[in-house]
């Protein structure tokens, strides 16, 4: 008789955009897991090719992921070298034509920082492809290390409300429902359309942060069970609730 997969029976909420989520259901399959779609936004194009054409002229180019390359990618090629978040914006890159790459590790905007071609930027042009609001993080850091920062919105996250079936049908998940987290501002949108008590027994069940930074502002809210994935990934994040199911488990044995 095959093992019963470790999630079978979970539902994860994803936050994803619109029309993102296939990934995370591929892999949620495999671990037994549905997914419930509750897209925050939805993603546009902004065709700033004049933007997009100042950014490329930096030698320093960063892609905050792998939308802001595929819309790019769909306005000017992407040759030479860039900087990337992940591995899924650093494949992005490659199949629009990126020659040489750096990959974060960890695969976050942190990680990105912590890169030793991007220490001493005084005076240098450094572009920033991605959507307002996205990589906050680097829009205050780069300037502070002295570049020139060049950012190119190629796209931009449109806000979306859940329909009232759909916070109907939220509302009506059981305790074997999680929440997966890769994005503060998504979270924020979600979390504004909830009422307190739906609120209330969302931070009673496992909540699953991207990154450490995520993992404290989760905290701040108020959510308890906690755990980090090493990555956006959505094989990473399914694993992260695997553990953390199994450490509520062990806690409460006798």
């Amino acid at each position: 008789m095959p093992p019963t997969p470790p999630l079978a029976g979970w539902t994860v909420v994803s936050l994803r955009p619109q029309n993102r989520h296939d990934s995370l259901r591929r892999a949620a399959a495999g671990y037994g897991a549905r997914v419930f779609a509750a897209s925050p936004f939805r993603l546009r194009a902004t065709g700033d090719a004049a933007g997009l054409d100042a950014a490329l002229a930096c030698p320093i180019r960063i892609a905050s992921s792998p939308e802001a390359v595929r819309f790019a990618a769909a306005l000017r090629p992407l040759r030479g070298r860039w900087w990337a978040i992940g591995r899924g914006t650093a494949r992005a890159l490659q199949a629009a034509g990126a020659e040489r790459i750096e990959i974060a590790e960890p695969e976050t905007a942190d990680g990105l920082l912590a890169l030793p071609s991007l220490q001493r930027l005084h005076g240098r042009a450094v572009a920033l492809v991605t959507a307002p609001d996205g990589r906050g993080l680097m829009e205050r850091e780069l300037p502070a290390r002295g570049a020139r920062l060049q950012v190119a919105h190629v796209y931009v996250r449109e806000p979306l409300d859940l329909a009232p079936a759909r916070r109907q049908a939220l509302a009506a998940l059981g305790a074997r429902s999680a929440l997966l987290v890769s994005s503060q501002a998504a979270f924020t949108q979600f979390w504004r359309q909830l009422d307190a008590r739906a609120q209330s027994a969302w931070r009673r069940r496992p909540c699953i942060a991207s990154s450490a930074r995520l993992l404290h502002y989760l905290r701040q809210q108020g959510f308890r069970r906690l755990a980090q994935a090493e990555n956006t990934h959505a094989p990473a994040m399914l694993a992260a609730l695997t553990a953390c199911i199994g450490k509520d488990r062990t806690r409460s044995r006798p």
